[in-house]
């Protein structure tokens, strides 16, 4: 038995961010569009991937390429109860939705659109929206702070790009976008 994973020339998104610190905003809706259509995929078929961030994210020329679906999980085992063990959360903690960080009750393709705007928030501002000295406190702060406003950082946002940001990044999955492709159409 073997493995084959395509090579991927460039970097990770992650290493862009290291070097540039704020992408341009055109690059920003590029790089989230081409996440979110990914994501719209995986989830078409059933999978959730629960691990979105700036190090699974490659860029190959004007590509960018979601990885690591490692973590990820079936919607229908999801649907069933089998999604994490004994209350056992399981993602990054700077990237990861209120609800998975509880590692109660079921997840849906939302957890993932939260990701991804923890990581659209961060290739504006240069840094994630909460962050903190342990797991408890990066999940009381995405569980409790309101998010930071992208104007305050960046007065080239515009207050469509800074809203769409908001609501991918709301508390409750009910007040996201329904899906990645939602949230990546009305950043534009």
């Amino acid at each position: 038995l073997y493995y084959v994973m395509p090579f991927v020339e460039g970097q990770s998104l992650r290493d862009r961010i290291r070097s540039e610190h704020q992408l341009p905003l055109d690059d920003v809706m590029r790089i989230t569009r081409q996440v979110a259509d990914a994501l719209t995929f995986a989830h078409q078929q059933g999978f959730i991937h629960r691990d979105v961030k700036p190090e699974n994210i490659l860029l190959s020329r004007d590509t960018a390429m979601v990885a690591d679906f490692g973590i990820a999980r079936a919607m229908n085992a999801a649907e069933h109860g089998s999604l994490t063990s004994a209350g056992l959360a399981v993602g990054t903690p700077t990237y990861m939705s209120p609800e998975q960080a509880s590692a109660e009750g079921e997840l849906t393709g939302r957890t993932d659109v939260y990701s991804l705007g923890c990581v659209t928030y961060e290739m504006i501002v240069g840094e994630p929206p909460f962050s903190g000295s342990s797991f408890q406190a990066v999940m009381a702060r995405h569980s409790l702070d309101p998010v930071p406003s992208l104007r305050t950082v960046r007065s080239t946002v515009t207050g469509g790009v800074e809203e769409a940001v908001h609501r991918a990044l709301a508390k409750s999955p009910a007040d996201r976008f329904t899906t990645p492709a939602d949230f990546a159409a009305a950043l534009e």
